[in-house]
């Protein structure tokens, strides 16, 4: 399995290796089995590689089954490193191992930790960092307990610091962290804040909603706790007004001038694109593996992980919400002409949604559901919610005002921006409060697509500014999969669990 950025290939005598092509663009790879995952973000690598995963019995024993990675060598950007087992009783000393390739060719092979990212238990998930490929990954059992074959006194602690291991090597680090020591190593951090957390646990009372496997009916309600996601340099240098998420395993996001990428470690780096960007709003992964920009400009940007640029479509006023639908198709709103359409992905037809204009006003968020075929979108100062059926996606019908959103308490403006839907088919609109900090509402829809009651309060005011909304999905976030991210122009990224995936998009494919 390889997401988009790369070409895989396999044999017929060899279907347990796992072969990838992966380039300066970045790619993941999968093994065979599922079970270890390989993140490598755009600009880790200076040319095209063929990346190759299999599981191996040459590495000292291990709590999980071993992988050997070909080639080994130093990456400009971590890799983010995913590990699918069942785990031990006690997860407190977890972590990805791995085998240093010099070690391994000197006879001195051992386990060391990675800089851990997140340990998620109900899904048997392990994230760990890597700054090279390593020779050998697996799963570490208990990190103080490994055995150092230059030491013949005992057990060592895990391979040390970031600095000597006391036999003249260096170990992993990041930044500058102990890489032995889970305690202290890389990775994002939360600082929780606002709102009462209340009942968690408590259920939502709605009508029957979509989503087979899933416990639709029974969401946890409002208020729920917000969390910040930290990062290298937090907070961003503003401009982030949108946030994607990755097939690559990243979040993409403008700090500033630049457009960026953080690793589920919280380390960002810089994607230089070939020309500097204009101001952007929308901002969102593709299914053919690039991002597509609402800018200021008048346009929408097609931008390539490799940092090249291009017009997709011309002519607009204010470009705002994007949707990159799985089918190719990329639906977004225009605030200023004002209208919603959408594109197809080669950017040569576009379709408008309604009469521009007329019903449209302030078009700002916008959600292709393609399972009740409607497409929704939010009026930013008139708190309307819009649907449009696109069952022809050919003749759209006209927009419908199915639901109105007012202010969450006197004194604030409404102001609908960001929208994303979970995988029961519910939407979740951001209140941008004019500028302020905003709120986050949960729409329930019904199986026919029609709001059940009002819209649900589930976060009354964020610390700080927030615009957009996107459900953590791609490689190495997994163990998000049930929270929501939040960015606003600020530069702070926020968290709310909301307990149920989002709907597949085109990061999931």
């Amino acid at each position: 399995m390889v997401a988009l950025g790369s070409t895989a290939c396999r044999g017929d005598d060899d279907t347990d290796v796992a072969r990838a092509e992966v380039g300066p663009e970045g790619g993941t790879v999968v093994s065979a089995d599922s079970v270890l995952t390989i993140a490598i973000l755009p600009g880790a690598l200076e040319e095209t590689i063929q990346l190759t995963i299999e599981r191996s019995d040459d590495p000292p024993e291990v709590f999980g089954p071993a992988y050997a990675v070909h080639p080994n060598l130093d990456l400009a950007v971590p890799a983010t490193v995913t590990y699918r087992f069942p785990l031990p009783p006690d997860t407190s000393q977890t972590a990805v191992g791995y085998v240093d390739p010099d070690e391994f060719a000197e006879g001195r092979a051992r386990w060391r930790p990675l800089p851990l990212g997140r340990v998620d238990v109900e899904r048997n998930l392990v994230t760990g960092v890597d700054s090279q490929l390593s020779l050998f990954y697996g799963l570490l059992e208990d990190v103080t307990d490994i055995p150092d074959p230059t030491d013949t006194d005992g057990p060592a602690t895990g391979g040390g610091s970031s600095g000597s291991d006391g036999d003249g090597t260096t170990s992993r680090g990041d930044s500058g962290t102990t890489s032995g020591d889970p305690d202290t190593s890389v990775g994002p951090t939360t600082n929780s804040s606002t709102t009462d957390p209340g009942d968690s646990g408590s259920e939502s009372s709605g009508g029957e909603t979509t989503g087979p496997g899933l416990d639709c009916d029974n969401l946890p309600m409002g208020p729920l706790m917000v969390q910040e996601f930290m990062f290298t340099g937090t907070p961003l240098d503003d401009n982030a007004e949108d946030m994607t998420f990755s097939s690559l395993g990243s979040i993409i996001v403008r700090n500033g001038a630049d457009l960026v990428q953080i690793s589920p470690a919280g380390n960002v780096t810089t994607i230089p694109t070939m020309v500097a960007l204009p101001d952007t709003l929308g901002l969102r992964w593709t299914n053919d593996g690039n991002i597509v920009a609402a800018a200021f400009s008048g346009e929408l940007l097609l931008i390539e992980p490799s940092g090249a640029v291009s017009q997709l479509w011309g002519g607009l006023a204010i470009p705002n919400g994007v949707y990159p639908a799985i089918d190719g198709n990329i639906f977004f709103t225009d605030f200023s002409i004002p209208e919603a359409a959408f594109i197809d992905g080669a950017g040569t037809m576009i379709t408008e949604l309604g009469v521009g204009g007329v019903v449209a006003p302030q078009a700002n968020g916008i959600v292709y559901d393609p399972d009740r075929n409607f497409v929704y979108y939010v009026s930013y100062g008139q708190g309307i919610l819009w649907r449009v059926d696109v069952t022809d996606l050919g003749n759209p019908g006209m927009p419908q005002n199915i639901l109105m959103i007012g202010p969450t308490s006197m004194g604030d403006q409404v102001g609908l921006d960001g929208m994303a839907m979970d995988a029961c088919g519910n939407l979740y609109i951001v209140d941008q409060n004019q500028g302020a900090p905003g709120s986050l509402f949960r729409v329930e829809l019904d199986a026919a697509g029609a709001p059940i009651g009002g819209a649900e309060l589930l976060v009354e005011a964020f610390p700080d500014g927030v615009a957009n909304a996107v459900f953590g999905q791609g490689p190495g976030w997994e163990a998000y999969d049930t929270t929501l991210f939040l960015v606003g122009l600020p530069g702070r990224i926020f968290m709310v669990d909301v307990g149920v995936p989002g709907a597949p998009t085109a990061v999931t494919g």
